[in-house]
């Protein structure tokens, strides 16, 4: 029997065995290719996947996306310290793109900005990117106080930030750590300050609100303190840096952590940051439009914002952190780095602190208005008088002022120049003058020779008031400095209220001149001197014993910038 395998061609035609096998190999071939087909596409697409899977999970790698344009052009003000990071951000966005809207920023130092904008310059930008949320607050707030129509600004949220810190020597650090490394520890003078001007540097506003939180509050301490640190105040960021690297004693520098890493990289002796243990202080960068912008340009302000938050690698190239405080590729807040959540409020609290600072710094033009009626000789203790220990307390008093102030000298008690109660016998002049100062202290050490009459009290304080207002220098803190033990004698002057009134008329909140009155000894007539210190937002003390003499003057002349609210 023969068997017929199926399919297998009957005809003459039928192939040969060695066809057959050929045709079998060609078959097995394309099976073969085929498998290794889709085992490569298999691979690639596998490696696809990894490789996008793995670059999500590198956010130190994340840049903005290449390619994507802004919707429209803007025009951007940006302070020194961001500028280069927008720059690197918007050059990312538009890629290899030439037919994106133009954005142009100009890097300009936020103190100028705010300037101009206060003084009623139109902004010439959409966008302005200032280094701390402060500089919108203090351009409206003295547009204000100027009368001067300026623009209505929006500040939107923080785009970048970086930490308040102490730079400091390696040496220094020790110091520094040992006296507790925060702000209040400045207070012990374990270190010297260097601080940049707070009217242009907001790193040094920025350290004083930190620095009034650290002291809660106080007003005492934190005049004291803001006095002692307007000694070591130089122009620039730059200045402090080189100061607190050169100093050859431990010396920190007020300033930021971004400022830093770039002083770090030329330093002849490098310094470090040190960031604060009780206040952590920042500065942060935010968005500011113009409250008319186009619906065009605040489109536009968000993209860019959107890109910003994905360029936090470009952030780090310039030394920045993100809005919220993080370093570049960390997930979580950086233990020493700043709050995450700087408060919406710190701008307006920087600004009112800046005020502050400018009027506790400013040189004094005060008239020591002296009394010598005859009581002044009067014992304070068993070998000296009331006129003695005044004497030594305003030789103290005239040393505790700075150099840029400037001091006259009037004397008072009854009838002194025909029936006028007051004399000036040293006019006004500098501290900085070697003479002036002395002629200054010579004369109180001789007050004895001037005693004599009684007490006119009401008709000296208001000519010496109105003296003040009549020569009124600007940017100085005009006052009268009132001394006396006792009552006002003159029968033929102003009663209280007349001089209440006179003094009420004399008010000008642009013109302020203060009296602070120190009452000497139990027979002073403490209601009324708190009264005329009233009328004056001025303050007024006692020195109930002669070792309060002293301390009540030197406390007098220090605490000038703040009242009336000293606490």
């Amino acid at each position: 029997m023969t068997r017929v395998q199926p399919n297998t061609p009957t005809s003459g035609d039928a192939p040969t065995r060695a066809a057959a096998r050929a045709a079998q190999r060609r078959r097995r071939s394309l099976i073969l290719l085929g498998v290794i087909v889709m085992l490569a596409v298999a691979i690639a697409v596998v490696l696809v996947v990894f490789f996008l899977r793995g670059a999500a999970g590198e956010p130190e790698s994340e840049s903005a996306p290449t390619g994507d344009c802004l919707p429209s052009s803007l025009r951007i003000t940006a302070d020194p310290a961001v500028a280069g990071a927008l720059e690197a951000i918007v050059a990312d966005l538009a890629g290899s793109r030439s037919d994106c809207p133009d954005v142009t920023i100009r890097a300009e130092d936020s103190s100028v900005t705010a300037a101009a904008l206060a003084a009623g310059s139109a902004p010439d930008f959409d966008v302005w990117v200032p280094d701390s949320a402060m500089w919108p607050a203090r351009a409206t707030s003295q547009a204000e106080l100027a009368g001067v129509h300026t623009a209505d600004l929006v500040i939107g949220d923080a785009v970048a930030s970086t930490p308040v810190v102490f730079a400091a020597t390696e040496p220094t650090v020790a110091v520094v750590e040992a006296a507790g490394s925060g702000f209040a520890s400045l207070a012990g003078r374990a270190v010297a300050a260097v601080l940049p001007d707070p009217a242009t540097v907001a790193a040094s506003s920025a350290a004083l609100l930190a620095l009034q939180t650290a002291v809660a509050g106080d007003a005492r301490t934190f005049t004291a303190l803001v006095l002692g640190l307007d000694a070591g105040v130089v122009p620039t960021t730059a200045d402090a840096l080189a100061a607190a690297s050169a100093a050859p004693a431990p010396t920190i520098a007020v300033t930021t952590e971004q400022a830093v890493l770039e002083f770090g990289a030329d330093a002849q002796t490098p310094l470090v940051p040190i960031h604060p243990t009780d206040v952590k202080p920042a500065v942060s960068m935010p968005f500011v439009t113009l409250a008319d912008a186009s619906g065009e340009t605040l489109e536009a302000v968000q993209a860019l914002t959107t890109a910003v938050a994905r360029g936090s690698a470009h952030l780090a190239e310039y030394g920045l952190r993100d809005a919220a405080g993080n370093m570049a590729g960390s997930t979580e807040l950086d233990t020493e780095g700043a709050s995450a959540a700087p408060d919406p409020a710190d701008g307006a609290n920087q600004a009112e602190v800046l005020r502050t600072w400018q009027v506790l710094t400013a040189p004094s033009r005060m008239l020591s208005l002296n009394d010598v009626s005859g009581s002044m000789l009067q014992p304070a203790t068993a070998d000296m008088r009331r006129i003695d220990l005044f004497e030594q307390a305003a030789v103290r008093a005239v040393n505790s002022l700075s150099a840029d102030s400037s001091l006259a000298t009037w004397v008072f008690s009854s009838r002194r120049i025909g029936g006028q109660d007051w004399q000036e016998i040293v006019p006004f002049g500098p501290l900085s003058d070697a003479a002036h100062k002395q002629h200054t202290i010579d004369t109180a050490n001789g007050l004895d020779s001037f005693v004599g009459g009684g007490t006119g009290l009401y008709d000296s304080v208001l000519a010496a008031v109105q003296y003040m207002r009549d020569t009124y220098v600007p940017g100085q803190i005009n006052l009268v400095l009132l001394n006396t033990d006792g009552y006002n004698e003159d029968d033929e002057g102003l009663d209280l209220p007349g001089l209440l009134a006179q003094l009420e008329t004399l008010r000008d909140p642009a013109k302020p001149v203060a009296v602070i009155a120190i009452g000497y000894g139990p027979d002073t007539d403490q209601a009324a001197l708190e009264q005329i210190a009233a009328a004056t937002d001025g303050a007024a003390y006692q020195a109930l014993q002669p070792t309060d003499i002293g301390t009540v003057l030197i406390d007098a002349v220090t605490q000038r910038g703040c009242r009336p609210n000293c606490g």
